[in-house]
Order: structure tokens, then sequence, then C-alpha cells
């Protein structure tokens, strides 16, 4: 449930506690910046020092108001704000912006103190904006509860700016790009309200198309899903620089999966769940944002045709290409053949295209222009131009160019766009002039170009994370390993290798023969989690001296590093037929949910680190994604005379362990398969060693006595996806 803002964004009256003649005060700033904005409401003064500041009524206390206005600005120390504050709801005031430093920004004292100030806005269901921050701007409302020296620009566009940075803010609005700005929000501290609170509010504001942010943090990944969702469902895109690219797990998970879905890549999964684009710097992100206000849905064929006037700026182009993941179609024949006559004969025109040809020539390029907009494997054509803001370089070939595209344009459904190659200079005035009335995109800088292209081209439609229900999980802590396994393969449908289970070196013998030799066999312990490095592990055991020896080793290395696990197992299993080896896991994390990862597995996860990770759980269209960005999609296609393989199976098997792991995380803090072998193509897959770890306190565990007793078939066979066990009588 989202906070009503309404009251804190768009306010009819104001107060401002802290009001002061003194000149230079933050609280007299905000004053100014009202007037200066053209706020239409009351703004009250508020200080027990003053009768008045500059010939208007100054007030003891917000109590002697003669109402209770919309919103307060609490311009005093942060020792005196929370005392503001609840003076404030005692009034009836259902906003505040708290702007002082001071509070968990500066250690033990200002945590109290903020945890006061909360408790405070909580006792009247205030919305705080703050503390630590600059305030707001809401543009079209004309309400600047802002604390700048000097105000920007501000031409109301639909572009609203939440920064959890204030120097951040004020570098955005200056909107030398001319994006229009709608709001500019900085949400400091976010004690009360938070970036999903403003993300709300801005997505269901008219005014607004596009919603561009700054973030270190998301404090309320529930309430920011949904608010992007909502801009979704309205088509606003949402365009964030996220700072802070720790690689630290939040699950002390002791698999491979804690360290490959570190803080920053849960959230990269999570703006990609979201349709949120993530840009690299601030730059990427203005032009990523001018390019979608423009264009918000990408056009289908998805792919961009880039056209030079110069053969070493194609080649760069190229180059930056590859580094941002933004491929170029080949040209079709047809295409090449009909613009043939405006190169040299020599020349073999490609994509990204030289149309520089024969010598600049309007005719010549409107040919080039004309032919290239048929071309059906790319739905963009992109003009890359060097036109700077003085009118030097290129600009009279840029303004040509433009005009081309412009005549041209009722002939096609191609969406065109424009990019100068260098920033430095700025656009040129003279090409924008022509190309805005047609709302054609002219971006700057080729590589902060070329980003947004490939953000723009990548987005997807938003699909909501099906519902999957709690499955109730017996006492995981009381489970041996095998049982552990049994448990994954009936509720995930992933098959495990058969184990025959062994206690002395005469049945593990007995084992090996039914199950046929060469054999692997392991040591189990729930608490040991990386066999091979234990010395658990022997595989290709040939014979029965082999199966005597390897049972010796393994109880020798079960006795030095499982202790007294009373659940530790020997167990002998048949050796796999070779395949592509994957590895799946998730982790559950206390503020995302699950967290699924898929890529290359056994030895290769060390060596390779080749995976992908998506929010769980996730359909098979999307477990088919998640293997296409790893080189095991290559593998599963065959190579080198090897496959193919069982990709659906595979698919199959990482939508099915995504949806176990999303409906069990109150219970299990990290589950592993590694490796799951893919067979060839119609042979499934099979599951070979399981890593699990329990949350330490796991509320919907069944206790121990519900646990029904298991019984184990005699023969080694694989049935309905389960793990069967031979164990000895």
């Amino acid at each position: 449930m989202h906070r009503d803002l309404r009251k804190l964004l768009s306010p009819r009256s104001v107060a401002i506690v802290g009001a002061s003649p003194r000149p230079g005060v933050t609280a007299m700033r905000v004053a100014d910046n009202l007037r200066a904005l053209g706020f239409g409401g009351p703004i009250r003064f508020v200080n027990p020092r003053y009768p008045e500041i500059g010939g208007e009524p100054c007030f003891p206390s917000l109590s002697a108001l003669p109402e209770a206005p919309d919103a307060v600005f609490v311009g005093t120390a942060a020792e005196h704000a929370v005392a503001v504050v609840e003076e404030a709801g005692r009034c009836g005031v259902r906003a505040a912006i708290v702007n002082a430093s001071g509070f968990a920004d500066s250690g033990a004292d200002g945590e109290t103190l903020q945890r006061r100030l909360v408790e405070a806005a909580k006792l009247s269901d205030m919305a705080v904006c703050g503390p630590n921050n600059m305030g707001y701007i809401n543009v079209h409302d004309r309400v600047c509860m802002y604390t700048a020296r000097v105000l920007p620009r501000l031409d109301p566009g639909p572009t609203a700016i939440i920064s959890q940075s204030g120097s951040v803010a004020i570098a955005i609005s200056q909107d030398a790009r001319g994006l229009g700005i709608s709001h500019v929000i900085t949400a400091g501290n976010e004690a009360v309200c938070t970036a999903a609170d403003y993300l709300q509010a801005v997505v269901e504001d008219d005014h607004v198309r596009i919603v561009v942010m700054f973030l270190e943090t998301i404090r309320n990944p529930r309430g920011f899903a949904s608010a992007a969702a909502e801009a979704a469902r309205r088509g606003k895109p949402i365009i964030v620089v996220k700072v802070g690219r720790s690689e630290g797990a939040r699950a002390a998970v002791a698999a491979h999966t804690g360290a490959l879905s570190g803080e920053d890549k849960v959230y990269d999964a999570f703006f990609h769940r979201y349709g949120i684009v993530r840009a690299n710097d601030i730059d990427e992100m203005i032009e990523t944002a001018m390019l979608l206000s423009k264009y918000p849905a990408a056009p289908e064929p998805r792919r961009p045709i880039v056209v030079t006037v110069s053969g070493g700026e194609a080649a760069l182009i190229t180059d930056l290409a590859v580094d941002i993941g933004l491929s170029f179609p080949a040209l079709a024949p047809q295409t090449v053949e009909a613009m043939k006559s405006a190169f040299p004969a020599f020349s073999r025109p490609r994509n990204p295209v030289d149309s520089w040809g024969l010598g600049w020539d309007p005719a010549r390029f409107r040919q080039i222009f004309r032919s290239l907009i048929s071309e059906p494997a790319a739905g963009v054509v992109a003009l890359s131009v060097d036109a700077p803001g003085d009118g030097g370089a290129d600009a009279k070939v840029a303004r040509d160019m433009a005009q081309i595209a412009i005549d041209a344009s009722a002939s096609h459904d191609k969406k065109v766009l424009f990019f100068n190659n260098a920033a430095a200079g700025g656009v040129n005035a003279e090409v924008r002039a022509i190309l805005d009335p047609y709302g054609i995109p002219y971006l700057l800088g080729m590589r902060p170009a070329l980003a947004a292209i490939a953000h723009w081209l990548k987005r997807q439609p938003v699909q909501a994370p099906a519902g999957h229900a709690r499955i109730d999980l017996p006492a995981l802590r009381d489970l041996s390993e095998t049982e552990r396994m049994e448990l994954v393969a009936e509720n995930a449908g992933i098959p495990f290798v058969a184990c025959a289970i062994v206690n002395d070196p005469e049945k593990a013998v007995c084992a090996a023969q039914r199950l046929g030799f060469p054999v692997v066999m392991k040591g189990l312990s729930s608490q040991l989690h990386h066999k091979t490095e234990l010395d658990l592990v022997k595989l290709g055991v040939a014979d029965a001296r082999g199966v005597v020896s390897a049972f010796q080793g393994l109880v020798a290395s079960l006795g030095r590093h499982a202790g007294d696990d009373r659940k530790a197992q020997i167990v002998v299993q048949p050796m796999v037929e070779e395949g592509v080896q994957l590895l799946l896991g998730a982790r559950s994390d206390p503020e995302f949910g699950s967290v699924v990862v898929v890529g290359l597995g056994g030895t290769l996860v060390e060596t390779m680190n080749q995976t992908s990770l998506r929010l769980g759980p996730v359909t098979t269209e999307t477990a088919r994604e998640m293997l296409a960005e790893t080189s095991a999609a290559a593998l599963i296609r065959g190579m080198r005379g090897k496959g193919p393989f069982d990709l659906e199976a595979a698919v199959e098997a990482i939508a099915g362990f995504s949806v176990f792991a999303h409906a069990t995380t109150d219970a299990i803090a990290a589950i592993e398969i590694n490796p799951l072998i893919v067979h060839a193509k119609g042979k499934g897959v099979m599951a070979l060693d399981l890593v699990l770890e329990p949350l330490r306190a796991c509320a919907h565990e069944m206790p121990s006595a519900a646990i029904p007793p298991r019984r184990f078939v005699t023969e080694g066979t694989q049935n309905d996806g389960r793990i069967d066990s031979l164990r000895d009588p």
C-alpha cells in the first residue's frame, strides 16, 4: 500500500518553520523559491523570535496559525525537528519536508533521532520527505519546497526526476537537453517516504510521461515493483542510474550461488523483470530519456541501421556496439543494389553505412536513404552526424540529412533518429529546429546515443510473476542428503541420479555390481558442500577392489570433515552419460525474494563464471533466455561433433527448479544443483549433486514427527523424475 503524497507534493498552503530575516537562511530560500515559481497559496512563517518578517506576519508556533497548512517545511536543526513534526501532527498537518542532516546520516545518536522522527510521523499518518535532503519541485503545480540558492530554468514538461543525491538532482534539473521537467524530488534518508512512494506518485500524475532516477539503494522493493508495474501499464518508461556495484551476497550461502548472485546482479534482475532501464551514467540516462520520450515503444524488427559520412566513425561505431551489446543486421542484396550507383564501383556498402560514397551530394544521399528505409531486417535508421552547436564541421551536411529524412517521412514506417558523434559541442540548433516538429530524437555523444538505442531496442513488456503456493516442508535439518535430493526431485520434477546407500564395504560392492561398473562413490553430509575439495568424491571406480578402497577412503574423509554428523552417508551411484553440465542455483533474498542463477556447471563454474540471473520464479521462455545469455546455449545446440542436447528438458528443469525455490523462500536460504547433466536431445536431464541450506529459523517447517517414514526401492531405476535409492536392509 502506497502513501498518499498529494498533500506533500501538491499542497495548496504551506508553513515554513525556522523563517528568519537573516540573509541566506535555508527556510527563506524555500520561501523565495516558492514565490519564484509562482506558488498561489498562502505561505505562513513560523518562528517565536520574530513578530513579522519582511512585512508579513510571523507566528510563534504551528498551533498559532489561523489554519492548518497542507504541508510544513521544517527548517530547524535536527535536534528540534522531531518536536516540530510532533506539533504539526497534533495540528492536523499531514505532510512535512525535513531538511536538516544529523539523523541516520550521522551515527548512533542520529539513528535514534531518526527513529523518533519515524514514530512521530507514524502517529499522525504524516508523509515526510527527508531528512537530509533539498526538498522537491513540482513544476506544473508551481510548488517549490526546495532549498537551492539558484533555481534552474524550469520549462514544464513530462520528465520526473527522483534522486537520492541532492547534487545529482541539481545537475539533471538544469535540463540542458530540453527534456522538460515535471518534478525534481530529492529523497534524502528516506526515513518515512521512500523512492518507491515518490515513483508511485509521479507515475499517477498525468503530466508525467517518463521518470529518471538516481539511486543508491531501494528500501522498499515491493512498493517499487508495484510502482514500476503501474508505470509499465501506463506506458511510462523508467530510467535508473544505480550506484554501488557491490558483489557482496545478501545470504550466507556456502555454495557457488552466493558468489554468483551478488547484490548488484540482483538489482539488474529486478530492473529487468519490471522493464526498468539501467543506465551506466548520467549522460546515458539523459540520452535514453530523450529517445524514449519521443519513441516509448521499440519498432520491429528491433535492429538498427546506422548511417555516417565517415569510414572511421563507422568503424568506431562498430567497436562501441560490441561493448554495448548492439548488433547491426547485414543489408539485404536488394538494398545494396538500390543504392549501388551512389558509391564507387569498388565499394561494398555495409551496416554501419559510410554514405560519403562519391562525395557529399544531397541527391545521392536521398537515394541512399530511400534505399535504407526499405531494408526489411531493421526497424531503425540512425544518422550519425558532426554538427556542433557553433555551426562548424559538417553542420550543413547534417541539415541536408535532416531535411531529406523529413521529406521521406511519409513514405515508410521506420523510426528515424539523429545523434552527434561528439558531445562537447552540443547539438546544432538549426538541425534540431528541423527535427523537433516531427518528433525525431536528436541525441548527443556517440557512446551515450548507441547505449540509448540498445536500451530502447532491448526493452520488453513487463510480465508480473505468476503466483505460486508455498510448499510446506519437513524439518530440513533432520533430513539426510539423499532425503533432501528426494524432496527436490518430488517437488521440482527434476530426476536425480540413483543412490545406493551403503554402510560397509561388502554392501558397497554388491550395490556397485547391481548398478554396473564403473561407479561413482561419494561421502554425503548436509554440513559439507564442496565434496570434491574435501576428497569426498571417487569417480570411475571400476571393480570390487576399487570399491573397497574408495569406501575406506570416504569413511576417513567423513571422519575428518563431518565430525559427529549422524546422518552422514556413503552412496554408490552409476556413472552418468556425458552431456552439458549446468548449474542451477537459487537463494532467498530478504528484500527481493527468490534469486535464480543458471549457467555452466561442474568445474566450469569457477573458471568461466558464465551465469545468468533473474528473480524467481521464471517461465520456460525466460529460462531459455537465461541459457542464451551464457555459453551453455551454444554447447547445448551442439559443437565440434557433440550434440545437439536436450534444450527443452533443460528449460523445463530450470523453470521447475525456480518454482520450487520461490515457494520455499521462507524455509530455504539457498539451494543449488551442480551439475545438472543435459543429455542428448530427447534423453532428458539428470541432477548429480545438491546443496541445500535451510534458513536458520524456518517458521513453517513441519515437526519431525510429521515426516512419514520413507521407503526406498530395491532397484536403481528412475521413475517419474524421482530419486530412487538402494537402502541396505
